[in-house]
């Protein structure tokens, strides 16, 4: 198991296993049993069988492992098991057929493996470049191999990652500017998550899917989307719950012109959000969703930007800051601008967390009319946007770019800008 693993969420066990109780706990909260005591009645056993259960270190009856390696939806090897020990006698046929055509591709550890990877496609910094998109996609072809051979319970455990695969397929494709691509893959992802019935999958796809739809101008249907993973909210864990109030908040606001009701539950939404973080640690059960100080003050920076000079695109934008009579909310701008810092000193070292916060203080400097900061700021996330290998970005500093030379076509830093995308 290599350091990036998901052991490495749990305590050690026995024998090189994780700690057997913890494994068990955090997939029983997974599977939506919070309490010890209503799982222990789907179980028919006593609670304090439960709590026994989720002591040990190495539970030693493997009848009971199996049982709730079955139930849970537990990946075997974290229990100390094989994808073979879960198969009854009557599957056992066409299971070891399968195992016989997935021997070249199914080693025992493929799971965890194929989590790693998507662990590594999350936090490296050449995630979108060419060469780690190639490998990606081709990774990703062989667990949908892999899904399509297996049979029972490993199967689903295998689908529920797969969809993850397409989650971040999807953002891949986004990023690259290929907007069907990242839709259908989202669709694939959406697709797989709603049989499985398990919440916190559920939840991190329509939000996701919310997110593409949003990003590529359907704000009809992200706003579809985001009410169908609201309506699983309570089920979730925090940083799905997380994600859900800032997408919430962020679709909302574009209908919140002359309407301060419902610009209050924006930002009661985005409190919500706030809350979460500053209450604790934030688990992701899984999703891989970024969801921290640094998203929360971001999105309020964005949302405090659309209010203080109200636009739902560009277009409207541009019309508004043509107008010489309308100006915008001095002291909401200086508020995003604080929420801006903010996030700034949270966003770690992650390129596209870079690239996203100039994208964002580049806009607020042209609802200010400070076109040359504007301009500044733009060639920053210009610069970043080139080293992680994202069109999508570049493609945003263009629009600001397009913006600003309407205003002052002449000004030197608007220029420069406009040669370093290459316009002359």
């Amino acid at each position: 198991m290599t350091s990036l693993s998901h052991y490495k969420n749990f305590s050690p066990g026995k024998h090189g296993l994780p700690h057997m109780g913890e494994v068990i706990a955090h997939y029983r909260k997974k599977a939506g049993w919070t309490s010890q005591e209503s799982f222990a009645k789907v179980c028919g056993v006593d609670p304090k069988m439960v709590v026994y259960w989720e002591s040990q270190a190495y539970l030693t009856d493997m009848n009971k492992r199996i049982f709730l390696c079955n139930f849970l939806k537990i990946p075997p090897a974290y229990l100390g098991l094989t994808w073979r020990s879960l198969v009854d006698d009557e599957s056992l046929p066409h299971y070891v057929n399968s195992l016989e055509r997935m021997a070249d591709l199914l080693a025992e550890n493929a799971y965890g493996l194929y989590e790693d990877i998507l662990d590594f496609a999350y936090i490296s910094p050449d995630r979108y470049s060419p060469s780690f998109t190639y490998r990606y996609y081709k990774h990703q072809r062989e667990l949908e191999t892999l899904v399509k051979e297996a049979c029972g319970s490993e199967k689903d455990s295998l689908q529920e990652l797969l969809g993850r695969f397409y989650e971040h397929s999807a953002f891949i494709a986004q990023h690259h500017n290929k907007d069907e691509q990242a839709l259908f893959s989202m669709n694939q992802a959406v697709d797989i998550a709603i049989p499985l019935k398990n919440a916190d999958s559920i939840g991190s796809a329509l939000c996701r899917r919310s997110r593409i739809h949003f990003t590529q101008g359907r704000h009809d249907k992200a706003k579809e989307d985001i009410k169908r993973a609201v309506e699983h909210i309570k089920h979730v864990c925090s940083a799905v719950k997380g994600s859900i109030y800032l997408l919430n908040a962020e679709i909302q606001a574009l209908y919140t012109e002359n309407d301060k009701k419902l610009q209050d539950q924006c930002r009661g939404w985005e409190n919500l959000a706030a809350d979460l973080v500053y209450r604790g640690k934030i688990e992701d059960n899984g999703t891989l969703i970024l969801f921290n100080l640094y998203t929360v003050h971001h999105e309020r920076a964005k949302t405090l930007a659309r209010f203080a000079l109200f636009h739902t695109n560009d277009k409207e934008l541009l019309e508004r800051l043509k107008d010489t009579h309308v100006r915008a909310n001095a002291e909401l701008l200086a508020e995003a601008h604080r929420e801006l810092t903010n996030a700034k000193k949270h966003m770690g070292v992650r390129q596209t967390n870079a690239m996203e916060v100039s994208l964002t203080e580049a806009r607020i400097y042209l609802i200010q009319r400070e076109f040359e900061e504007s301009a500044n700021v733009a060639k920053k996330a210009l610069q970043i946007a080139r080293e992680a290998h994202s069109k999508r970005g570049i493609g945003n500093v263009f629009q600001i770019y397009q913006m600003l030379k309407e205003f002052a076509p002449q000004n030197p830093y608007i220029c420069n800008l406009g040669i370093e995308l290459g316009i002359f």
